[in-house]
C-alpha cells in the first residue's frame, strides 16, 4: 500500500477521505493549517503548514508515494486571494512533489472549471470529463489554471497527474442539482486508488462525480485510468427525500455560482 500526502486534510473532503483511505491500507500524511478532528491515528502524521510554505512541504513529502491535493479556497472570493492559494499554492505543491520524486498526484479541480456549460445537454453523458474549460467565476478560472499546471508538470517531469472535476460533494445529495452532479466520498476514494495505481506519465482531466442517473457527465476519460464510480444519488435518497431537496439554479453546470457577480464572495 502507499503513503499518501493529503493537503487540506482537515476540510470536508479530506475529513471524509481519511477513514476510507486508512481502511484501504494506506498510511497518511495530513497537511493543513489547523489540526485534524479526530486526532492523528497510528498510521498518520500531521504537518501544520500552508501550501505556500516550501520548506514545510519538502518535509511533509518525505516517504510519500502519492499526493491528494485538496488545499485551496473552495468557492468564489477576491481574485488575489484565489490566485495565491489555488494557483500559486498548486504550483508550489507540484514543484515540491517533482523535486522529491513524488510522481503521482490527484488534485481537486471543480465542476466550476466548466460551470458555464448548460446543465441539461442534448443527452445524458454527453459532456466529456476532459472537455475544454468554460469557467463560471474567478474561482473556476483558478481551477482551470490548476488543470493547466497539471498538464505542464506531467509533461516536463513525467508525472502522473489527475485533475478531478468534483461536483456537489457530500455524504448525501443536498440539493435537486446534486441528483445529477453528486460526488460521493466512496467514489472519490476510488479515484484516489486509481491514481495510486497509475504507472504511466500523463495528465488526465476527469469527472470526479458519481454515476448519477441522467447525469451529463461522460465517464470515458476516468475509465481510461481505471476510475469507475458506482454510486448513484437516486439510490441514496428515497422518492420523498428527493422531492424535498431544496432547489438550485440548473441552467448551468455551475448552479448558483454561475450567475453571481464576479468577485463577490458567496454567502
Amino acid at each position: 500500500m502507499a503513503t499518501l500526502l493529503i493537503t487540506g486534510a482537515t476540510g470536508r473532503i479530506g475529513t471524509a477521505l481519511r477513514p476510507r483511505l486508512l481502511a484501504a491500507g494506506h498510511d497518511l500524511v495530513l497537511l493543513d493549517e489547523r489540526p485534524p478532528d479526530p486526532g492523528v491515528g497510528d498510521r498518520e502524521r500531521f504537518v501544520s503548514c500552508s501550501v505556500n510554505d516550501r520548506a514545510a512541504l519538502e518535509a511533509a513529502l518525505t516517504g510519500v508515494d502519492t499526493v491528494v491535493h485538496l488545499a485551496g479556497i473552495p468557492t468564489e472570493d477576491e481574485w488575489d486571494a484565489l490566485v495565491e492559494v489555488n494557483v500559486t499554492g498548486t504550483k508550489n505543491l507540484l514543484e515540491a512533489a517533482a523535486d522529491n520524486g513524488v510522481h503521482r498526484v490527484v488534485q481537486a479541480s471543480s465542476i466550476h472549471a466548466v460551470g458555464r456549460l448548460p446543465e441539461h445537454p442534448d443527452a445524458p453523458g454527453s459532456i466529456p470529463g476532459d472537455r475544454l474549460p468554460r469557467p463560471d467565476s474567478y474561482y473556476g478560472v483558478t481551477k482551470a489554471a490548476m488543470e493547466l499546471l497539471g498538464s505542464l508538470f506531467a509533461d516536463r517531469f513525467d508525472m502522473s497527474i489527475v485533475s478531478a472535476r468534483i461536483g456537489a460533494f457530500g455524504e448525501r445529495p443536498h440539493s435537486a442539482r446534486a441528483l445529477l452532479m453528486w460526488s460521493s466520498p466512496d467514489d472519490l476514494a476510488r479515484l484516489v486508488q486509481a491514481t495510486v495505481e497509475l504507472t504511466e506519465p500523463g495528465h488526465h482531466v476527469v469527472w470526479a462525480v458519481s454515476r448519477n442517473s441522467g447525469a451529463p457527465a461522460d465517464f470515458t476519460a476516468g475509465e481510461r485510468i481505471g476510475f469507475r464510480p458506482v454510486d448513484d444519488a437516486a439510490n441514496v435518497l428515497d422518492a420523498d427525500e428527493r422531492d424535498e431537496l431544496p432547489p438550485e439554479d440548473t441552467e448551468f453546470l455551475g448552479g448558483d455560482l454561475a450567475k453571481q457577480a464576479l468577485g463577490r464572495a458567496r454567502d
